[in-house]
């Protein structure tokens, strides 16, 4: 009882979202200096990886639940833990299911779309 209560405290949601930047964070640096190649095969294809999302899915389950957000009240914050577990949900399904790499590319340096 006493783990299941820490991993889903908004302290365990806040170490993972700390976690979950410097991945990314470190990931794009990769991708930067030694392509996309070595970014998938250091951190997005890796099951810690994996794990990270997961756990910030378990937490932000048990927030909905522990902190009673479905009340009329709450509202606006379930709304918003949910739209979280849908995307982690819909990048699962997309990576395990789907199974292509949808990127998109072009030259460098181009601008995709200005609002001037």
């Amino acid at each position: 009882m006493k783990y299941l209560k820490f991993l889903i405290s908004p302290v365990f949601m806040g170490v993972l979202f700390v976690v979950f930047a410097v991945a990314m964070a470190v990931a794009t640096f990769l991708e930067n200096d030694f392509g996309s190649a070595a970014a998938y095969s250091m951190v997005y294809n890796t099951h810690w990886f994996e794990l990270i999302l997961l756990l910030l899915a378990v937490n932000l389950v048990g927030q909905l639940i522990v902190f009673k957000l479905f009340k009329k009240k709450r509202l606006p914050g379930a709304l918003f833990h949910l739209a979280f577990i849908v995307m982690i949900i819909g990048a699962g399904i997309t990576r395990y299911f789907d199974g292509r790499d949808l990127s998109i590319s072009g030259r460098e340096r181009s601008r995709v779309c200005a609002f001037e």
